[in-house]
């Protein structure tokens, strides 16, 4: 999440659609929907229900791109794991076209989770439109972070852009994610200021799954209920096709979520973001909704260095306490970044096993 993401220059990926939840006859590829939506053939040529129906991974292609070392299609498929999120992917390229090709021989989707407001937004607007922009609570138009809601002219903008990008980076899966900035603050304007920020953060949201409907009937997209956006929306409601991602991102991962005490380095304790989460699943579906972890995120655990890695505090009890608890919550679809565990984790640890922990776990979560 705190990673900078240096994403697209050029922003041309041409991989099929399938459906978010259910084909509507008009794929590019027909069948494509099929292969996702079944679950893990038991052998015997029938297929076993699982209660997590996406178990992900969001990783860099720096951990991705050199198999010899580390091959996640390899873990993924021997574990369960059934959707990569890839940023920083080398896209258009053979070498993309070939891993992307290799993911759908096994089943995997794929999806792009990203901070995107600068791209929906450029800030080079700021220089003729400040008023695209947000007021900080001075008064002062600002470009340093996300926009004014309130702006006819950026909604407009934004509008254009979704299409753009939603042309160009089109999930396997139909499931979209164009996030705010991250942790920008929000606007203070007259219009704007008697809303909290997950409510201007939805304002955004609706008129960007407004345009990806325009190209993809089937689009969904994710509301990322993170940092300032935990509390749910109250006075703007959502558009029907768009689901809550629920990211803990100041919790305590040495603790289960069942320690409601337990702090994280925001000082939010368990029982707030359980509180939050409650109140957000009040608002979204929570058929639709999935939960953004952190329990492999090398890159949070070691301070974004990536020259100073540390062995990851991985704690399986932890982990399989959560998914209980989010299971408990109706919660069917969890992703997890994996930033920084690629080659140069493996020379340094060796060991990767919570990798497969992590999809074993997922996928044989409630069987006897």
């Amino acid at each position: 999440m705190k990673i900078l993401l240096t994403l697209l220059s050029v922003m041309i990926l041409a991989t099929p659609v399938s459906s978010c939840s259910k084909n509507n006859g008009n794929s590019a590829v027909d069948g494509w929907e099929d292969m996702f939506d079944k679950d893990d053939d038991d052998g015997n040529g029938e297929v076993e229900e699982t209660h997590f129906k996406m178990r992900g991974l969001v990783l860099g292609w720096s951990e991705v791109c050199n198999p010899e070392k580390i091959d996640y299609i390899k873990i993924a498929s021997e574990n369960g794991i059934n959707t990569f999120s890839i940023y920083n992917a080398p896209r258009p390229s053979e070498t993309w076209d070939k891993f992307t090709a290799k993911c759908k021989a096994a089943g995997i989707d794929l999806e792009f989770e990203e901070h995107m407001m600068s791209f929906l937004l450029p800030r080079d607007y700021f220089n003729t439109h400040p008023e695209y922009f947000r007021m900080d609570a001075n008064g002062n138009r600002v470009k340093d972070a996300n926009g004014c809601p309130s702006s006819e002219g950026a909604l407009a903008i934004v509008h254009e852009n979704a299409i753009r990008i939603g042309r160009n980076y089109k999930p396997t899966n139909n499931k979209y994610y164009f996030w705010l900035d991250d942790g920008g603050d929000i606007c203070h304007c007259p219009k704007c200021k008697h809303l909290n920020a997950a409510e201007q953060a939805l304002i955004f949201e609706n008129e960007v799954i407004s345009a990806l409907k325009e190209i993809n009937p089937d689009a969904c997209l994710a509301h990322l209920c993170y940092d300032n956006t935990l509390d749910a929306p109250k006075q703007v409601k959502p558009h029907e096709d768009i689901f809550l991602e629920f990211a803990p991102f100041y919790r305590n991962w040495s603790e289960p979520l069942t320690n409601k005490a337990a702090k994280g380095r925001t000082g939010l304790t368990h029982q707030d973001y359980m509180r939050a989460l409650s109140e957000n699943l009040k608002v979204f579906p929570k058929e639709t909704a999935q939960v953004l972890e952190y329990w492999m995120d090398e890159s949070l655990f070691c301070g974004w260095d990536p020259n100073n890695l540390v062995k990851l505090p991985w704690n399986k009890n932890v982990f399989l306490s959560d998914i209980n608890t989010y299971a408990s919550y109706g919660i069917k679809n969890i992703t997890c970044y994996a930033a920084y565990i690629g080659p140069d984790y493996v020379d340094k640890f060796g060991d990767v096993s919570f990798l497969s922990e992590y999809g074993q776990g997922l996928l044989n979560y409630g069987k006897e």
